[in-house]
């Protein structure tokens, strides 16, 4: 995904003459061999939008950006949002697997009276790469709104949290007349009755595993080391039999001492990892799933039901049947439970 954004940038960054290499500059990321193979954790992705901001001299990148973003392009997560019920379900999709596509945000829905609010949380980054995100996620939501549903979206209105910039062409021609600066904070207003539009390609079978590889991928945590990353992904590709530490050494053609050094620089531990990688896939099938608890231990690995409940609860501070079909803990309980 990450190769499809740097190639998009560079087209939108075409007329300023910024090359590859520039782009990608401090990033640690220039010596790939292919821009197929291009992968950036959040912190590789913020220094190339930086980057890119500063090369540019483009106050409005992240509109010009966000309004190329086909939602096709955007892989199993996009296929998610294709197959959702209506634009409201996309958007609470959006919420749970935005970080999937723009690692170093957050995102929020808010309900009020007659409308719904959503906006960033990015307050530990600067201020102009704040800026470049949500206006990157604005334009793209909106046009991939009105793919979604063949007209325009259903936004009702737009703030944005900081001055009126001297030319509004760019933000009018996206998002209307309704654009306000000087807000509180940035969000996008929805009214509760354009949420309920349906989808037209909705297909709830291809949905739910659609979101199941949702799940896989934001386990592998672009905010943690590139070892780590790595080791999460040979855990998830691993089935109900997870490796130990040893094998998915020789995997990544080190020894287990050299895997354990890296992992504690990075402030990580293989059973940790582990414990992540088995905690968000127990949430997935206790969630999207209607199978015994003892076949979900099966599944994790474990021996029996009474291991897996220990270990749950462990995790998360309760048990597997309180939390069933509720779908209120998060990977930020079990990073909790952790400290």
């Amino acid at each position: 995904m990450h190769s499809y954004y740097i190639a998009t940038l560079l087209q939108v960054l075409e007329p300023s003459g910024v090359s590859r290499e520039r782009l990608l500059h401090n990033t640690g990321a220039q010596e790939l061999e292919s821009q197929a193979a291009l992968n950036l954790t959040a912190r590789q992705l913020d220094i190339a939008c930086t980057n890119a901001l500063e090369l540019s001299k483009d106050d409005q990148l992240g509109l010009r950006f966000g309004s190329q973003i086909s939602i096709a392009s955007q892989g199993i997560f996009g296929y998610a949002l294709m197959t959702s019920a209506t634009i409201g379900d996309a958007l609470k999709l959006l919420v749970r697997y935005n970080r999937v596509i723009l690692p170093s945000i957050g995102i929020e829905l808010q309900q009020h009276e007659g409308e719904v609010e959503l906006w960033v949380r990015a307050a530990h980054l600067p201020q102009a790469l704040q800026r470049f995100y949500t206006e990157v996620l604005y334009a793209a939501i909106v046009n991939s709104g009105s793919i979604l549903l063949g007209r325009q979206t259903a936004v009702l209105n737009l703030r944005f949290g900081y001055s009126a910039p001297a030319e509004l062409t760019q933000y009018q021609a996206i998002f209307g007349d309704e654009v306000r600066f000087n807000a509180v904070r940035s969000a996008m207003f929805f009214d509760n009755a354009s949420l309920n539009s349906p989808i037209s390609t909705s297909n709830p079978i291809a949905r739910d595993i659609f979101r199941r590889e949702c799940d896989r991928l934001i386990s592998r945590d672009s905010e943690g080391g590139m070892v780590s990353e790595r080791v999460q992904q040979i855990l998830l590709q691993a089935g109900c039999e997870f490796p130990t530490s040893a094998k998915v050494a020789g995997q990544l053609h080190m020894s287990e001492s050299t895997l354990q050094r890296h992992l504690a620089k990075e402030g990580n531990r293989y059973q940790q990892l582990l414990d992540k990688v088995r905690y968000r896939l127990a949430l997935e099938y206790l969630n999207g799933t209607n199978l015994p608890v003892a076949e979900i231990a099966s599944l994790l690995g474990f021996s029996d039901a009474t291991n897996f409940r220990r270990s749950f609860k462990r995790w998360s501070q309760t048990t597997p049947s309180a939390i069933r079909g509720s779908g209120k803990l998060t990977d930020q309980d079990f990073r909790a439970s952790m400290i």
